[in-house]
């Protein structure tokens, strides 16, 4: 059958494709090798995250002794305070009033007892000389013992009222940090026996030592003990870690969402933890376990067929010569994996 130009050349065509294809792979246009790695020994650490906030070790919410009207507040949010340091003013005019007249009170009081007294005196003279009936002295010291206790009311109610004059000054009951300053000049404030507890006037923290109140789930708590070690972390301070150590570990965990959680505290141990501030989110990574001299590999490495775990190890110097072995692992540290069997140092593995 005779052959048109067209079709020729669409035949030419394919077979110049064609040509091209088969000499493209025999020239080498392989897939990338796969990645490899090297069995070695080295460190490796068991981890267990307890993830919550850092706190101060000591955390006071300041309310007043009286009730009445702020007069000044001395302090702001963030500043140091030491022991005792004036923190704000309560109105105290009413007060002196009040007090100004029970010392008029107590003075009173003081004359009738001395003039009690000295009837008394009298009294038991003349009973003495037969002149004053017994029933008559006794009034007499009835009298005086009145006004004693007369003496004794109103000194208590004069010692009250400046008790409560001393407490117009509320000053810092520790050295620490303001957190917040919840009142302003010109607010009413309630004592702190009122019924709903009495006005917060501020928030202060002894923030010299902090800690993390972290939760640690049930699955990884019996790993946990006091005194280990710690590294904490923090989002506002991304790529650095701080020293802490475990102080205590909660005994009774917390149900959220049907998953148990135990609290455990750790202290900041690092003298750069000044930079921390309270109610700060952060994670602490407590160091359960270190294996110096463990076998290990990548995580990459590993491949998992049910409860089996596998890698597929080298046999030759290409990727392709390879075969796949079971393996035991113990630590799993982010990237890398202890081996506990089936692997030999100096083993290549390949790499998902």
């Amino acid at each position: 059958m005779a052959t048109s130009v067209s079709d020729s050349t669409t035949l030419w065509a394919f077979l110049a494709v064609l040509a091209g294809t088969v000499l493209g792979c025999a020239n080498g246009d392989r897939p990338a090798p796969s990645p490899t790695a090297e069995v070695a020994r080295g460190r490796i650490e068991r981890i267990v995250v307890a993830t919550g906030t850092i706190e101060p070790e000591k955390e006071v919410e300041v309310r007043p002794r009286i009730s009445g009207i702020i007069e000044a507040v001395h302090v702001e949010t963030g500043q140091i305070v030491a022991k005792d340091t004036p923190l704000a003013e309560i109105d105290r005019e009413l007060l002196e009033a009040q007090a100004a007249e029970a010392r008029s009170a107590l003075k009173r009081s003081q004359v009738e007892e001395r003039y009690a007294g000295l009837e008394r005196q009298r009294s038991a003279a003349l009973q003495r000389g037969g002149t004053v009936a017994a029933q008559e002295h006794e009034r007499a010291e009835s009298r005086h013992e009145v006004a004693r206790a007369g003496v004794s009311r109103d000194a208590a109610a004069l010692e009250f009222l400046e008790v409560q004059l001393r407490h117009t000054t509320v000053v810092a009951p520790m050295a620490g940090k303001i957190l917040d300053v919840d009142v302003e000049a010109g607010d009413a404030v309630s004592a702190v026996t009122a019924v709903t507890g009495g006005t917060r006037l501020l928030t202060i923290a002894a923030d010299d030592v902090l800690h993390l109140e972290g939760l640690v789930d049930e699955n990884e708590i019996a790993r946990v003990v006091v005194d280990q070690p710690a590294r904490l972390r923090t989002e506002a301070f991304e790529g650095e870690v701080f020293a802490g150590r475990v102080r205590k570990i909660k005994p009774v965990g917390e149900r959220e969402q049907n998953v148990t959680y135990f609290e455990v505290e750790v202290v900041v141990e690092d003298p750069a933890a000044a930079r921390l501030r309270p109610k700060m989110s952060a994670d602490a990574d407590i160091i359960a376990e270190v294996v110096t001299d463990a076998l290990i590999v990548p995580e990459a490495a590993l491949l998992y067929e049910g409860d089996e775990v596998y890698v597929d190890v080298l046999t030759g110097s290409e990727t392709d010569d390879a075969e796949r072995r079971t393996v035991t692992i113990g630590i799993v540290d982010i990237n890398k994996v202890q081996i506990l069997s089936g692997l030999e140092v100096g083993e290549r593995v390949l790499l998902k």
